[in-house]
């Protein structure tokens, strides 16, 4: 029994600081169609490093972090960046995102990490939106499909024996891939040995708004078709378990993606209200990539953590932030992100408790929509891989 608790204890939680989301370069080598950070990238005032050293020595210590950038690999102290957080501030989760076209630069940089945080859960997010010619064209790089399934394949030989290490694919749903995202899905779980693929809708404003001209109805009927992948990769993700904590991990694994699919759903046209508050603010704090902060990635910026010396605990504290906190409860800006309803479910006990397992049942009982007999073959392979 002691197994469960772990599990348990992360169910419910005292609303506390937890997540640093902080953007370590505005530098890119991409022109994505779908970033909303796009108007400041490749500026010229991104934080030194002794800056964000003093932001990890003010900081308490919290779960987990998550670094964005621009491309995060362009910023040369990347591992130093990580081992600062996980030694400071007893991190013990790291969510890095990747372009995956600079391959030897990001083995060198998370062979430099693993060895500074030897305690540290990493997951390696490399975007794939799509089949080649639709990624390369939404990112605006030629061949960039080809060159970042490369880094994918060499990385699952450099690393498949590194457990701590999660391989995954973020995949961003838009206008212009949603009709092929399945068979992406397809190829990379007979092809790829991931540790699992994450699919978020496209959010905030972004160089090509046409891109986000999804029907509801159409996310819906996607979302069935991708639920079959996480039980391919939580069967995986899962298998070192015992069999109850097993069956008890992927019950929440499975529930809480489709929980998060169900809000994708409801909030895609407009608001709708999510089934706990958003903690943004108060649990969460954004760090863009020149020391501005904000309460979450799609709200205006609140103030400079510079007029603050660098001090996270003083930015959450400012009356800035006190005032950003109460206009989020009547902003009605319940939105998509995924990154922010996961944090802020954490602190729910009904949607723990309740919500969630009720998720996990209902996605067991959902049946895929209409698709040719070869896709149906393909989807019952999942199942025995």
């Amino acid at each position: 029994m002691s197994g469960y608790f772990p599990i348990l204890r992360q169910r419910v939680r005292k609303r506390t600081f937890r997540s640093l989301f902080l953007f370590v370069t505005s530098r890119c080598n991409s022109l994505c169609r779908t970033c909303f950070y796009f108007d400041k990238l490749n500026s010229k005032d991104d934080l030194t490093f002794d800056q964000i050293r003093r932001i990890s020595e003010t900081a308490p210590p919290f779960e987990k972090l998550w670094l964005s950038g621009g491309e995060p690999f362009l910023r040369d102290e990347l591992p130093e960046i990580v081992a600062l957080f996980t030694r400071n501030n007893r991190v013990a989760n790291i969510n890095l995102p990747t372009n995956g076209l600079l391959q030897e630069r990001i083995f060198r940089s998370v062979d430099r990490m693993l060895a500074l945080a030897p305690n540290v859960s990493i997951d390696l997010n490399f975007s794939l939106d799509g089949l080649a010619n639709t990624h390369d064209a939404i990112r605006g790089v030629p061949n960039n499909f080809r060159r970042t399934l490369e880094t994918i394949r060499e990385a699952e030989k450099r690393y498949a024996n590194v457990p701590r290490l999660r391989r995954n694919v973020l995949t961003v749903i838009t206008r212009e891939n949603y009709n092929e995202i399945v068979e992406l899905g397809l190829r990379l779980a007979a092809e790829a040995k991931l540790s699992g693929q994450y699919f978020e809708i496209v959010r905030g404003e972004t160089p090509d708004a046409d891109l986000k001209r999804l029907q509801r109805e159409d996310v819906a009927a996607l979302h069935r078709r991708l639920m079959p992948f996480h039980r391919h990769y939580a069967r995986r993700l899962f298998a070192h378990l015992p069999p109850g904590v097993r069956q008890f991990a992927t019950m929440y694994y499975l529930g809480n993606l489709r929980f998060h699919f169900d809000l994708h759903e409801s909030c895609l046209e407009q608001p709708r209200k999510w089934p706990m508050p958003c903690t943004a603010g108060e649990t969460t704090i954004v760090i863009d990539h020149n020391g501005r902060f904000r309460a979450c990635e799609m709200r205006e910026i609140v103030g400079n953590l510079a007029d603050y010396e660098f001090d996270i605990p003083a930015a959450l504290a400012s009356a800035a932030m006190r005032d950003e906190v109460e206009a989020i409860r009547n902003a009605n800006c319940w939105c998509t992100h995924s990154c922010f309803i996961q944090e802020s479910s954490k602190f729910s006990p009904r949607v723990q408790l309740f919500t969630i397992p009720w998720a996990w049942l209902r996605q067991r009982r959902q049946k895929l929509p209409e698709m040719p007999l070869r896709d149906i073959e393909r989807f019952r392979a999942l199942e025995t891989v």
